[in-house]
């Protein structure tokens, strides 16, 4: 068989496109998903130190 560039027929290269199309959508959403995670267990990180800072307090703090 000869080296080079494979040439696909129209359907083929239609379907191939859809593919990567949608893996590259797929691949867009898990990052979104990603940062979202990151962002929530920051956000429950952020709240528990504040619980700990007014546990360690006796008076008002100001970021209540």
């Amino acid at each position: 068989m000869a080296k080079g560039k494979r040439h696909y027929s129209g359907k083929e290269l239609i379907l191939r496109r859809q593919l990567e199309r949608q893996q590259a959508e797929t691949a867009k959403g898990n990052a979104r998903t990603q940062q979202l995670k990151r962002i929530n267990a920051s956000r429950r990180a952020i709240g528990w130190a504040k619980q700990k800072m007014r546990e360690g307090k006796g008076n008002g703090s100001v970021l209540d």
